[in-house]
Parts: structure tokens; C-alpha cells; sequence
């Protein structure tokens, strides 16, 4: 290939936007609010609460959920409990989204308002 040929490859791969996906929000982000609904099935093998907030989780799925393979989910189950009881804001934080689209909970930070 020839070096202005290769150029233009280079060039109309930097030019061309990335293929948007329906949700750009969905694989990575936070949300801050209070918790407003906390939601348990047992028909999810290995998933925890799942939660929505006020405002609400951006995306396809306001839900987050907690899943049990998360090396914190006894001590996030505990403070997503405390906080809705209490009222208080909360930051959650996900890296990925499970096969329901529902963000898959890594952090959760709540302080007293």
C-alpha cells in the first residue's frame, strides 16, 4: 500500500465516529441521589438487591444490582439497607451491565444530608 493510501485508510478511520451505542452510559459511570426502591428475586442465581434512585439511574435499566461474586457484597448490602432506611445520598458506581441490562453494582459511597 502505498503512503497516500495508507493516509487516507488512517485518516478515514479517525473520522468516521465510533458506532453509537443505544446506551453510552450503560457500561461505566455513577449516579447520585437516594436510593428509592430496593428489589429482591431469587430467580437470579447469585444477584443480590438490585435498586433505583431518585433521580434516576440513567440508561436502558434504571436498576442497579448487586451481585454476590462483588469481594464487598455483604458490607455494600449492609449500607444500600442503611441508606434506604435512612434516607441518605448515595453515589453507586458500575463498570458493567448484566445480561437483564441492569448496571452491576462495584461501589456504593452514602453520607448523612
Amino acid at each position: 500500500m502505498n503512503h497516500l493510501a495508507r493516509t487516507l485508510a488512517v485518516l478515514a478511520v479517525l473520522v468516521v465516529p465510533e458506532r453509537a451505542r443505544a446506551d453510552d452510559d450503560d457500561y461505566s459511570g455513577n449516579n447520585y441521589g437516594r436510593i428509592d426502591l430496593i428489589h429482591l428475586d431469587s430467580g437470579h442465581q447469585g444477584r443480590g438487591p438490585c435498586l433505583q434512585m431518585k433521580p434516576s439511574i440513567p440508561g436502558k435499566s434504571a436498576w442497579a444490582c448487586l451481585w454476590r461474586n462483588n469481594p464487598l457484597y455483604t458490607e455494600l448490602r449492609e449500607l444500600i439497607q442503611s441508606a434506604f432506611i435512612t434516607g441518605k445520598r448515595c453515589i453507586v458506581y458500575w463498570n458493567a451491565v448484566d445480561p437483564s441490562s441492569h448496571k452491576t453494582i462495584d461501589r456504593l459511597e452514602c453520607w448523612r444530608t
